[in-house]
């Protein structure tokens, strides 16, 4: 067992992360395979879907990270599971797709609202030392989710020739995250030199906006955030019809690809906390990024499967290389103060411009083909990539050598 799993609230943090997310990951995939399926394989339906639920993830972190600075925060992770379940078991018993849609939507709004606090009780658990290690758990947790995920929720559906079974599981797992995280003993750290009317909505993001554009290495960390998000919020909802009618295979080969991607997560995300000790983690987020527009312009030019497979294993390589790699250094270059609102920034950074691409399918989605549509977004990702590695921002990242902030270490776990 890795040293940081040995502390006990973190243990609890990570397990209850674990679980809730191992039955989203599966309901996502075979919720997409039913829309795909009673929509009459429309992809402008699968565009919308996706719009819809990152649009309400996008209202949920927003206002997540304001309250996960404001109040404690193992009590807004644990009202966040608590009103998902009721809207699960309602998404049990739905089968009209407008329904669906809406209700896939609200239970992604309380995600949204837990994802900010629980990435900053990281840093409140986590003794400094051990948050590369913390964050490289977290991603290697989600790209074996990204194995586990599609691949049983592409097996379950076809199955069960539905998803009453994977939602079923799902809710189970909500369950278990609510027993996990009231077992932590949680004391907040204190908001040092910060006043309650900085806690108001509007002057929340104001101030992480101000944050972001005082400093040139955070532009260009959230500017590859909004780039990476937007060709990744084209590609979900094409990446079904790419396989059917581009690769010209089935469901199950579908949750397979989706699968090897996570086993790339894998690879990449147990390589970053080892990277890490040698190389700053901003360097590695800004070779990761230009890897990756490369590696996806090759992907889409290839059209044999198992070929695709190891082209989008190395994919996941570099994507978990660069993940837990921005997470490291958010922690160690923004002030507590400043933590909680800076995590918020990065999710909507990714999820807006994946809202935008959602929309953009949903629009297009049956206007051009599959491959004509990626590989105008491949195109698209490398110009708005490469050649910014010989700009300032970029390189301002990737020479970035600032000195560490310090934590209050009143929440922290003592005992390994």
């Amino acid at each position: 067992m890795p040293n940081v799993l040995k502390l006990p609230n973190f243990r609890r943090l990570f397990l209850s992360g674990f679980f809730s997310e191992m039955g989203s990951f599966i309901t996502e995939t075979a919720l997409m395979l039913f829309v795909f399926q009673i929509s009459g394989q429309n992809k402008a339906y699968l565009g919308i879907t996706r719009a819809a639920f990152l649009t309400f993830l996008t209202l949920g972190s927003i206002l997540g990270g304001p309250l996960g600075q404001k109040y404690n925060r193992k009590k807004i992770l644990i009202f966040s599971n608590l009103c998902r379940i009721p809207l699960m078991i309602s998404l049990i018993f739905s089968s009209h797709l407008i329904l669906i849609i809406a209700v896939n939507s609200l239970i992604a709004f309380f995600t949204g609202l837990y994802n900010p606090s629980r990435h900053t009780m990281v840093n409140d658990l986590v003794p400094p030392k051990d948050i590369p290690s913390a964050n490289s758990i977290f991603s290697s947790t989600m790209a074996i989710l990204h194995i586990v995920g599609p691949f049983v929720g592409a097996f379950a559906f076809t199955y069960f020739n539905g998803i009453t079974e994977v939602l079923s599981f799902d809710l189970f797992t909500y369950f278990i995250g609510v027993f996990l995280l009231m077992k932590i003993n949680y004391h907040p750290p204190k908001n040092i030199n910060e006043n309650i009317e900085e806690h108001n909505f509007f002057t929340e993001i104001n101030n992480a906006l101000k944050l972001v554009l005082k400093r040139l290495d955070l532009i260009s960390l959230y500017l590859n955030c909004i780039v990476g998000g937007l060709c990744i919020g084209v590609l979900i909802p094409l990446l079904l019809p790419f396989v059917t009618e581009v690769l010209h295979q089935g469901q199950r080969q579908y949750g397979i690809l989706l699968s090897i991607f996570g086993l790339g997560g894998i690879v990449g995300a147990i390589s970053s906390s080892k990277l890490s000790q040698y190389l700053k983690p901003g360097k590695i987020v800004t070779y990761c990024i230009c890897l990756e527009a490369i590696i996806m312009n090759v992907w889409i030019q290839v059209h044999h499967y198992y070929f695709s497979l190891i082209v989008i294993f190395i994919w996941g390589v570099f994507v978990f290389l660069r993940l837990p790699s921005q997470l490291n250094y958010l922690s160690l270059t923004v002030e507590t103060k400043f933590l909680t609102r800076a995590h918020s920034l990065l999710d909507l950074s990714f999820v807006i411009p994946n809202i935008a691409g959602g929309i953009f399918i949903g629009y297009l989605g049956n206007s051009f083909t599959a491959q004509k549509l990626l590989e105008i977004v491949g195109i698209a990702f490398l110009i708005m990539t490469i050649p910014r590695f010989f700009l300032k921002e970029m390189k301002a990242l990737n020479n970035s050598s600032l000195e560490q902030v310090s934590r209050d270490e009143a929440a922290q776990d003592k005992t390994i």
